[in-house]
């Protein structure tokens, strides 16, 4: 029938049995992020008295009574002084997590933002904890006031130029964890889906089978990245179902969602190759599950899936940069934090996700074809 005929009779079998454990599938697929989703959150629950400083330059009614709704709550331990270079010296000294400078033209909204706020290198959790219940506050006494956010880099500069945006900081963590869980859910049903099936169908003798037919030797393979492809769709919506009964949300609604599914395609079948790579030298099921969390887990991490990639050494950092998983999540991030997935970014994102597909299937069907040989 040709390659691509042969694809799609193996991808059929492979669709056949996902569809006849269907349930198991669906259970399997839902208690991994019902867990880490729960869990966590209760990260961003559990923060109390951060320290924080202000400074009031408006020095009015509404600013004071700013000043002490924040510091009428648990959330924040707040300290007035009088000036940003003081309260520069307390963030670079790790003295407070937050600096919050009220302009002059509070509460007024004149086109330029009236509440600056800085934050250091602080764990994500707390970011995403403190930032939505100042932008609350500020909401209570200014509805029209402007806000912006970004994170302190000491340095030598002048205030206005230490100071740079820092992606979904205005967002909460329970939603920078959601796109993280998606990404673990695929990468996991991928490393363990078709990797143990082409282990099963090895030690089954069933690939011997394959191989006493006229069937080509590629197929075999390409038929699990179709049924890989498939199945990542199933697992993407169940994972956002989830998400969403627990109050997650897309900023970017139903265009977000078929990003989520394009991006997620793409790196279920990266990351199906590369199980493939590894089912295609390991004999032995145990020493494959082993590999398999060996690489799944240790991507997951370094592409940012609980924590930013630019709170990580420098060297992770790099790292990241060689870690498909890395675009996948950037992606989610800006449509699930940001409503807005710039065309750069999301031109990258898919560009080098392609790239490392192709490359990594190419290199699985090679390997396997001289395994078989």
């Amino acid at each position: 029938m040709g390659l691509f005929g042969d694809s799609i009779s193996l991808y059929n079998r492979e669709m056949m049995i996902f569809m006849a454990n269907i349930r198991t599938n669906a259970a399997r697929t839902a208690i991994f992020p019902i867990v880490i989703l729960v869990f966590f959150s209760f990260l961003g629950s559990a923060i109390v008295n951060v320290p924080v400083v202000v400074v009031n330059y408006a020095n009015n009614a509404q600013s004071l009574q700013l000043i002490s709704s924040l510091n009428a709550q648990n959330l924040m331990q707040v300290r007035s002084i009088t000036t940003e270079g003081q309260a520069f010296a307390m963030l670079a000294a790790g003295e407070v997590n937050f600096a919050i400078v009220i302009l002059p033209n509070f509460p007024a909204y004149n086109g330029e933002p009236s509440v600056q706020v800085y934050y250091n290198n602080v764990q994500y959790s707390v970011t995403a904890s403190v930032l939505p219940a100042i932008q609350q506050r500020i909401s209570e006494f200014a509805p029209g006031a402007s806000f912006q956010s970004q994170q302190y880099l000491p340095s030598n500069r002048q205030a206005s130029d230490v100071a740079t945006p820092i992606t979904g900081a205005t967002g909460n963590y329970e939603d920078f964890l959601f796109s993280g869980v998606i990404g673990m859910v695929i990468v996991f049903s991928a490393m363990f889906g078709a990797g143990l099936s082409i282990m099963s169908d090895r030690q089954g003798g069933n690939i011997k089978a394959f191989l006493i037919t006229p069937i080509n030797k590629s197929a075999i393979l390409l038929g699990r990245l179709f049924a890989s492809a498939v199945q990542s769709v199933f697992t993407i919506v169940v994972v956002i179902i989830i998400g969403v009964l627990l109050g997650n949300t897309i900023e970017m609604g139903v265009p977000g969602f078929f990003l989520i599914l394009i991006l997620g395609v793409l790196l279920s079948i990266c990351m199906t190759s590369i199980s493939l790579i590894i089912g295609s030298r390991l004999r032995n099921l145990q020493a494959f599950q082993i590999f398999g969390q060996a690489t799944a887990l240790p991507l997951w991490f370094i592409s940012g899936g609980i924590f930013p990639v630019s709170s990580f050494p420098h060297i992770l950092q790099i790292i990241s940069v060689f870690d498909p998983m890395t675009y996948a999540l950037d992606g989610f991030r800006y449509v699930i934090l940001e409503g807005v997935y710039p065309i750069g970014s999301m031109v990258t994102d898919v560009i080098v996700l392609i790239i490392f597909a192709v490359i990594a299937a190419g290199i699985s069907i090679r390997l396997f074809k001289s395994t078989i040989e």
